[in-house]
């Protein structure tokens, strides 16, 4: 389109240069209305191309603007991913979810979950809990084992419990345990025990441990933190797990790894 203004612009301008010759040669009043002519149809024909080319370009961004409301960028969805697990902003157990797990053990036989750390969330049809547990046989004097369970709430609210990592990792029953073990009040990392697991694992090679949940403490020469974490191996393409892992922190600034109790790697 800008072709043709150009060459209309240009034929007018080659017409009034042969007018001028014409002026020169005769100085007749013929050529002077053969140059306004030229001339009119000139400024006709370029300002109908500059209108085409408008109308053009004002569809061609409406189509665009049509087309990007219709298939917006993803970068800029908020909708949440169906499909993956996000880690929990805090292992702390809400209402919400304790009445999800209260509703999944009125079905169950044979063991009861005490939900103790929320360990991340997974959008499906409603929401998949992965949560840290205490689990107890419904037998006389059973004992108290850590458990990883993934609980499922349907779109109606209704709760189950569709996986379970079980392990041989005995929990507190009560406030303390054997040893002056005491059970954490908050699953909440203090910063303490933060601290404790990134100091003590300085000295660890071929594993990383992310810390997640605080468990318990014990008083010892110092204080030992029992902390809940995501455990991977330092090698390319490693699936995360999880491990509980004891780590002290003596009274003279020292930091060391007491225990490492692994789970069961992550699905």
């Amino acid at each position: 389109m800008r072709k043709k203004i150009t060459l209309a612009i240009l034929a007018g301008a080659m017409a009034m240069m042969l007018v001028g010759c014409g002026n020169d040669q005769s100085g007749s009043t013929a050529g002077t209305a053969a140059q306004t002519e030229v001339q009119t149809v000139a400024a006709t024909e370029a300002e109908t191309a500059a209108k085409t080319e408008a109308e053009t370009e004002s569809k061609t961004e409406a189509k665009n603007d049509t087309e990007k409301e219709a298939n917006p960028s993803p970068a800029t969805e908020e909708a949440p991913l169906v499909g993956g697990w996000s880690s929990s902003e805090s292992p702390v157990i809400t209402e919400e979810i304790r009445n999800l797990v209260a509703k999944a053990n009125q079905i169950l036989t044979g063991a009861q979950y005490e939900p103790v750390a929320l360990i991340s969330k997974q959008v499906v049809a409603g929401f998949n809990y992965r949560l840290l547990c205490k689990v107890t046989a419904t037998v006389p004097d059973a004992k108290t084992y850590y458990s990883v369970i993934t609980l499922w709430e349907d779109p109606q609210g209704e709760a189950s419990i569709t996986d379970i990592i079980d392990t041989a990792i005995e929990a507190p029953s009560g406030e303390q345990l054997d040893g002056g073990i005491t059970e954490a009040a908050s699953p909440e990392l203090t910063a303490e025990a933060k601290e404790a697991v990134t100091k003590a694992m300085e000295t660890m090679t071929g594993m990383s441990y992310n810390p997640l949940a605080l468990l318990g403490t014990q008083v010892v020469a110092g204080t030992n933190y029992i902390v809940f974490c995501e455990a991977t191996a330092t090698v390319p393409g490693a699936e995360a797990g999880y491990a509980i892992v004891t780590v002290c922190a003596g009274v003279d600034g020292s930091y060391s790894v007491v225990e490492v109790q692994d789970v069961k790697a992550a699905e």
